[in-house]
């Protein structure tokens, strides 16, 4: 009787974890993006530390968070219809060298005490412009990567590198605060230093990186705001696209901001320190690679609204008891769970989505879909940030947590998101 050869043993094993690693292109993508979001969610959690050690004010935190992420708003939708004309493999590459350099400068600037909040924001204004290329250019490359057959636990895994990053990111960037003589000046530059040279080990792997584009590129073309507004329609038009789009933008801007208001949280709700944020902020980034993890085994299209959609009550639920616990020691074992429900989330909606769009469209589609991962959620923080200057932070993220609740009720039990919901379980 014939065995199979351990490679492919190691396959089943893996289920479809190992279905996409079998691709080079994918793998090299997994690996080199690995250290780049690492150094990312370095970066974001020294960002928030700065911000909020220079004025200890939730609503400055809320807008620096705004101004790093408003240029998705603006660019990115652009930035689709340019990657759908031309690569997204190029886009991606040359927005990410782009943003190393300025990560020196603000590194630079932070190490000789010249950061201000009023610099942070032009430097948070630059990132947030390249990141308006670089998310679309991420989302629309993946399927490029892989069979069709194996987007699904391809979608997973990306997610699951991400999540592993979120964990280790805010563990190291408090690492790195601590060893820059945790100040500002030390610490933060430390940490903005670390992204910098993160960004070679993506670049490194792009260059590796072989996909033939020319066939999903636009043959015909017209004006660029004519191709936005093409894609946008489509988007709109498509019934399941909207459900998914809007269902993104529910999450983001209802139970996201928890995230991006953390260090006022931790530092005006906790009394705590640097090491308290970066242990809740990876408890959280823990929870989405266990979730990631678990798609990624599982590997397949079926169940996963059901489980989108059951995960967002679920997210509600835990992020309202960790809003008024004060045990650090609990919160970290609620963050755990919130970033395990948060992430299934995420991961079957862009499944389900990246499942659903036309090639030609895709670019465009997924600089839509790209606001709802850091634009929606900072538009929260902005709003939930300057509410609390007259309710308090809890009130503030409590009552959008309600609102995110409400959601899911008219998602549960209103007919026409029912509609919705069948028009994806017909065919996903």
């Amino acid at each position: 009787m014939s065995q199979n050869p351990p490679s492919n043993k190691l396959a089943n094993a893996l289920g479809g974890i190992g279905l996409a690693l079998s691709s080079k292109n994918f793998a090299w993508y997994c690996g080199g993006m690995a250290l780049s979001l690492t150094g990312s969610f370095v970066f974001f959690t020294a960002l928030g530390w700065v911000t909020f050690e220079l004025t200890r004010s939730p609503a400055w935190l809320g807008t620096v968070v705004l101004a790093e992420t408003l240029p998705n708003v603006i660019v990115g939708p652009f930035a689709g219809v340019l990657i759908d004309r031309w690569s997204a493999k190029w886009a991606l590459f040359w927005a990410q060298l782009f943003a190393a350099i300025i990560m020196t400068l603000l590194s630079i600037a932070t190490f000789g005490g010249w950061i201000t909040i009023e610099l942070l924001i032009v430097f948070a204004i630059l990132i947030g412009t390249l990141n308006g290329v670089a998310f679309p250019a991420h989302f629309a490359i993946l399927p490029k990567l892989v069979p069709r057959e194996n987007l699904s636990p391809a979608v997973a895994l990306q997610t699951s590198v991400s999540q592993t990053a979120r964990f280790l990111g805010p563990a190291a960037a408090g690492g790195l605060i601590i060893l820059g003589g945790g100040d500002v000046w030390g610490g933060g530059g430390l940490a903005f230093g670390f992204k910098a040279v993160s960004y070679s080990g993506f670049l490194i792997a792009l260059l590796f990186i072989h996909v033939d584009e020319t066939k999903d590129t636009l043959t015909t073309r017209g004006s660029v705001g004519r191709e936005l507004l093409d894609g946008m329609q489509y988007a709109w038009s498509t019934l399941r696209l909207r459900y998914l789009l809007i269902t993104a933008v529910a999450l983001g801007i209802f139970l996201r901001p928890v995230y991006e208001l953390m260090p006022a949280f931790v530092g005006g709700i906790l009394n705590s320190d640097a090491t308290a944020l970066s242990t809740l902020l990876a408890a959280t980034g823990g929870g989405a690679m266990i979730a990631s993890l678990w798609l990624a085994r599982r590997g397949k299209l079926e169940g996963l609204v059901n489980i989108q959609n059951l995960t967002f009550a679920v997210t509600a639920l835990v992020l309202g008891i960790f809003l008024f616990t004060r045990n650090i020691g609990f919160g970290i074992f609620l963050m755990v769970l919130y970033g395990t429900m948060s992430a299934s989330v995420l991961i079957a909606n862009q499944t389900l989505l990246q499942s659903t769009i036309d090639d030609r469209m895709r670019a465009r589609v997924l600089s839509l879909y790209a606001l709802t991962l850091r634009a929606i959620p900072a538009l929260g923080a902005f709003i939930v940030g300057h509410i609390a200057g007259f309710t308090g932070l809890v009130p503030a993220l409590a009552g959008v947590t309600v609102l995110g609740v409400l959601y899911w009720l008219w998602v549960t039990f209103s007919s026409s998101a029912k509609e919705h919901h069948n028009s994806l379980e017909s065919d996903p």
